[in-house]
């Protein structure tokens, strides 16, 4: 198979570029980024198939087309094809000789045995491919260069390896975890069970009696629990029935307490004066739409028409507007009282600036712990009334009885005494009531108390509290101005709330929610101006007048229908005609309750409502469903209970492996016998399997690669100039020798020269290969690492290659343009 023609719709940097091949050598030539590995790309996936979305990188998908595939002509024995992929539809492959459609079956056929990973492994190869050999460990090496020499041998290999894998899955000499393993295992096991089967039968016999009536009291528990849960679930369908049950209750409870229904003919005038009363509305509507018609003065026309077309809504609330005025003058006093409280708080303020800065909230817990500190002090320090009344008195009494008796009394040179002592007494008295009370000392236990509140530490108690008195007042004031701020907030809202009903009137009215003092003035100034403008119209246009008595009649008119129904509610026992419409709406109801009636009773049983019936209320169904739930979770534990009781005697039967078992466990025993027969016969075929596998490869291996081996030794030695000039294989071993004496293994060769030996195995297998190899090599810039005169070397190898194989050859170097004058050059920009 040979490829004479490429063309690229849509692929990687390439649209619509065709390139038309020959036999042999073709040399694509270009600079870095102008397509080689594209066009090799393409020609891979033309041949396999692109890769699919999921390998993005791969797919070479164009950005400057929408575009994505190509063709590729290919001559086969003779006759043109055409090899067409186009994006996701199907390939197709056309016989251009007679335009026959052909199954694409056939490009398969023409790659057997090759499939796109052996294709590359032998047909083609880049620079990247080569380079990986670095990294390639000696063995690894060797065994990939060796498997040229065995075509498909890579297959073989991996069956053989998955032989190995699942032999051991099977066995392993000092494994558990293998079936085999286990199976050794378990029989040893037996084995000492039916040794020790003979000595423990009278006590395998009862244990196998209990074992037998367990088990008959398991069945009759299982039995009940069988029973006991089929209730469960009737009592669990009758709880979800329950909602239809009692929906039922409650309609036939309302279809039975509904009184004795309306006859049709009050049915029928109800309906006549109720059609009789919409009809009149709607003439009155558009009286009242005439009337907004009716040409009026330019200043009060509008106004009377929007008032005629509310005129019904205004009426109504008109009736209101005594009270919307009582709300305004409620809303107004409110607010001067809420002045009134702010100006005597901020006079408060600008008096007490010491404590203004404590209203905060952050200095509301402070000022409560220095209050209580200074309450508390002043508890424990303040004297008792009686030691102070005695402390005063005293010395007054005292001193004026010393003073009188002195004076009084003709006691001579003592009475002067007296006299000195009842003055000093008095003076004492006296000089402590004028100086008023001993200077007080700050306490300093409040010390980080005032701190805290933001108060110099040397107040004494008695100006703490004199400014605790000045905060409380000042708290007073700001707790006077919410409330009241509150009082207006609530007022605002009920004023605002009547105002609500003016807003299809906005337009007109304007009203503010800000302003509502305005906004209720405006709204009676409203109405002044209507009645105004109405009574004016009036008296000025006698077609207005007469629209204007229309209207009244039809008024009329609706109120008198409006009365007899009224009269026939009355009639019938109802207060209103509402009520009298509600009655008929509920016999209506109640013919729809009996129709939703009969259609519950066909979702309920008789059988399910008779269950249901027994219980009053979802609680007493829950009460029993609970009950059923219990005593099946009772006969769950006692079931859970015996299966114990039944496990721990059949363990203790396992264990004692008596006379009564012996039979079972020689079955068993044989049974094992017959695994390990089957698995160790399994093992075996297995591990044959892999040493046959093996065996041939190194047979086939020795047939096939001395011939492989001859010719990639000339390669070789031409590739290296002579400096090698043999290829051995020591058993598992590829080694070169070198024309001066020592060899040497593949893993001890420079990179550029493994490189050259994997070129000279690869080139000399496809030339073995000979008509199993008719298909186009492909190399791309594969001699990056060669030196220039092994390089000339290797182009003069793939020249001979290109005589009996088509050869596309990718590369940026000049040089191989030049060496090549017989080859087709493609020049790529």
């Amino acid at each position: 198979m040979q490829i004479k023609r490429i063309e690229i719709a849509g692929f990687g940097k390439f649209q619509q570029q065709v390139w038309e091949l020959t036999d042999g050598l073709q040399v694509f030539y270009g600079a870095n980024e102008s397509g080689k590995s594209t066009i090799r790309a393409f020609v891979l996936g033309m041949l396999f198939g692109f890769p699919t979305r999921r390998h993005l990188l791969d797919r070479y998908e164009p950005k400057a087309t929408s575009q994505y595939g190509g063709s590729l002509d290919l001559t086969v024995n003779g006759v043109v094809y055409r090899l067409t992929r186009l994006g996701d539809q199907p390939a197709t492959l056309v016989n251009l000789t007679t335009n026959a459609v052909q199954p694409l079956s056939l490009l398969a056929h023409w790659l057997e045995p090759y499939d796109e990973t052996r294709y590359k492994q032998l047909f083609t190869f880049n620079q990247a491919e080569l380079t990986a050999l670095k990294t390639m460990s000696a063995a690894d090496l060797n065994t990939q260069l060796q498997q040229l020499g065995t075509f498909d041998s890579q297959q073989w290999r991996a069956t053989a390896s998955k032989l190995r894998e699942q032999a051991d899955d099977l066995y392993k000499p000092r494994g558990r975890k293998p079936e085999l393993n286990q199976a050794l295992q378990r029989y040893q096991q037996l084995k000492a069970q039916v040794a020790q089967a003979q000595a423990r039968y009278p006590e395998y016999q009862d244990l196998q009696a209990n074992l037998d009536t367990l088990k008959t009291q398991q069945q009759a528990q299982r039995q009940q629990l069988t029973q006991v849960t089929a209730m469960q679930q009737q009592l669990a369908n009758l709880r979800n029935q329950w909602p239809v049950y009692q929906q039922l209750q409650q309609l036939q409870a309302q279809v039975s307490a509904a009184g004795e229904p309306l006859s049709s003919a009050v049915q029928q005038q109800v309906d006549q004066l109720t059609t009789q009363r919409t009809e009149l509305r709607h003439t009155l509507a558009g009286a009242r739409a005439q009337l907004a018609t009716q040409p009026v003065d330019d200043q009060s026309k509008t106004v009377i028409g929007f008032y005629v077309a509310h005129q019904a809504r205004f009426e109504q609330l008109e009736a209101q507007l005594p009270a919307l005025q009582q709300a305004l003058g409620q809303y107004q006093t409110l607010t001067a009282q809420v002045e009134a409280a702010r100006a005597t708080y901020q006079a408060q303020q600008t008096t007490s600036t010491a404590v203004a800065a404590l209203l905060a909230p952050s200095k509301q817990a402070a000022v409560a712990n220095l209050k209580a500190a200074v309450l508390s002090n002043t508890s424990r320090r303040q004297p008792t009334p009686a030691t102070t009344s005695f402390s005063a008195d005293w010395r007054l009494y005292g001193g004026g009885i010393s003073l009188v008796l002195g004076v009084i009394l003709p006691l001579g040179a003592f009475k002067w005494l007296l006299i000195l002592a009842g003055l000093g007494l008095l003076g004492w008295f006296g000089w402590e009531k004028l100086a008023g009370p001993a200077t007080a000392h700050p306490d300093r236990t409040l010390a980080p108390l005032l701190t805290a509140v933001g108060w110099p530490t040397d107040l004494d108690q008695a100006t703490i509290l004199q400014r605790l008195d000045e905060l409380a007042a000042l708290q007073r004031a700001q707790q006077a101005v919410t409330t009241a701020e509150q009082q207006v907030a609530a007022q605002a809202a009920t004023v605002w709330q009547q105002l609500q009903h003016y807003q299809f009137a906005n337009d007109w009215l304007n009203l503010a929610e800000t302003d509502l003092l305005a906004s209720g003035q405006r709204v009676t100034g409203f109405y002044q101006q209507v009645h105004q403008a109405m009574q004016n119209q009036t008296l000025g246009s006698a077609d207005f007048a007469y629209v204007q008595r229309q209207v009244q009649q039809l008024t009329a008119q609706l109120q008198t229908t409006t009365d007899q129904l009224q009269a026939l509610a009355t009639q019938q026992g109802f207060a209103d005609i509402d009520r009298l419409t509600a009655a008929l709406e509920n016999q209506a109801t109640q013919a729809a309750a009996q129709t939703s009636i009969d259609q519950l009773q066909q979702r309920l049983t008789a059988t399910e409502q008779a269950a249901l019936a027994q219980y009053p209320s979802i609680n007493a169904l829950q009460a029993a469903i609970q009950a059923n739930r219990e005593q099946v979770s009772q006969l769950q534990q006692t079931t859970t209970q015996q299966a114990q009781a039944i496990a721990a005697t059949q363990t203790k039967l396992q264990t004692l492996a008596t006379d009564g078992r012996y039979t079972v466990l020689r079955q068993q025993q044989a049974n094992a016998q017959t695994e390990l027969t089957t698995l160790a016969r399994q093992w075996m075929t297995r591990q044959l399997g892999a040493n046959w596998i093996e065996q041939a490869l190194t047979q086939l291996t020795q047939q096939q690669l001395p011939t492989i081996l001859a010719a990639a030794t000339t390669n070789f030695a031409q590739l290296t100039g002579q400096r090698y000039n043999d290829i051995k294989l020591n058993e598992t071993d590829l080694v070169v020798q070198a024309t001066d004496g020592p060899q040497f293994t593949v893993g001890e060769l420079s990179t550029a020269t493994r490189e050259q030996l994997y070129l000279a195995l690869r080139l000399a297998l496809i030339t073995q290969l000979g008509d199993q190899a008719q298909l186009p090599l492909m190399i791309d810039d594969g001699f990056v690492n060669f030196d220039e005169g092994r390089r000339a070397t290797a182009w003069q190898l793939l020249s001979q290659v290109a005589q009996h194989h088509q050869l596309l050859y990718f590369t940026n170097e000049p040089a191989a343009v030049t060496q090549w004058p017989t080859a087709t050059i493609h020049q790529l920009s």
